[in-house]
């Protein structure tokens, strides 16, 4: 383990979303390009995630790089896990919720994790070992007050039938708990480690969105769950990440995964 990685992530993480804020206030604006249908990358997307792939390989040429934009290159046991701009179509609309997501797999776990999200100005940052920190606050979930109503953040990808999703929020509801949807993993993560949410949950999620996310929640002593690695790094897979305050929060999100697990 090199302690040096974490910092070296949050340095980039800041000058990755400089970067991406001064393509979208250009005057020309951003050009676009359709991935699949309901899936598209600004040239930020790119330009981004070219600038840390650059950066990593200065730093620390003997990892690997898998991006959302460009896929794998390298090694996988010692790899940085980067989504340049998760949360494209809010960034593209001047929305804030959407960030830089820069995590480092060493081969057997998630070992740190970065998410930046420059319109919001926050930083969350943590490492197995070290915990983990939101613009330089410790996380600590036991500051969840017991009586606060309980939010989970939820994921929607249309990869998965709508009924799953609309069933969800209604168990959600039936457990006295409420929701929200921010259109973007790091938001969802970023809520778990402010406080905002006591859990985040994605049927469907690739692993350029979930890596830093659940790196940071298990650094803070939180609880994460998604399938196996070798099934995530080849596509999307369930997440859930979450502060340990709702009793069977799997079996509300997801009861057929929770049966399954038992």
């Amino acid at each position: 383990m090199n302690a040096d990685r974490l910092g070296f992530a949050v340095a980039l993480a800041r000058k990755a979303g400089q970067l991406a804020q001064e393509m979208r206030a250009q005057a020309g604006g951003l050009d676009y390009t359709i991935k699949a249908p309901e899936d598209y990358a600004t040239n930020a997307d790119y330009a981004v995630e070219a600038l840390i792939r650059e950066r990593i390989a200065q730093t620390y040429p003997e990892d690997g790089v898998l991006g959302e934009e460009e896929g794998l290159k390298g090694r996988l046991d010692g790899c940085w896990i980067v989504d340049p701009i998760d949360g494209t179509t809010n960034f593209s609309r001047g929305m804030d919720d959407w960030g830089i997501s820069i995590a480092y797999f060493n081969g057997t776990e998630f070992e740190l994790g970065v998410i930046f999200a420059p319109d919001k100005d926050l930083m969350a940052s943590g490492q197995i070992g070290r915990g983990a920190f939101v613009n330089g606050l410790p996380v600590d979930f036991a500051r969840v007050h017991p009586d606060q109503v309980r939010l989970v953040s939820i994921g929607y990808s249309d990869r998965a039938p709508m009924h799953e999703y609309t069933d969800r929020i209604a168990r959600i509801r039936e457990a006295g708990m409420d929701h929200r949807r921010h259109g973007a993993a790091t938001i969802g993560f970023l809520g778990v480690l402010s406080g905002w949410f006591d859990a985040y949950y994605e049927s469907v999620l690739n692993i350029w969105d979930a890596a830093a996310g659940l790196a940071m929640v298990k650094a803070a002593g939180g609880v994460i769950q998604h399938g196996p690695i070798d099934a995530f790094v080849q596509g999307p897979v369930h997440v859930l990440a979450h502060n340990g305050r709702i009793p069977d929060i799997g079996q509300i999100v997801s009861p057929v995964r929770a049966q399954a697990a038992e």
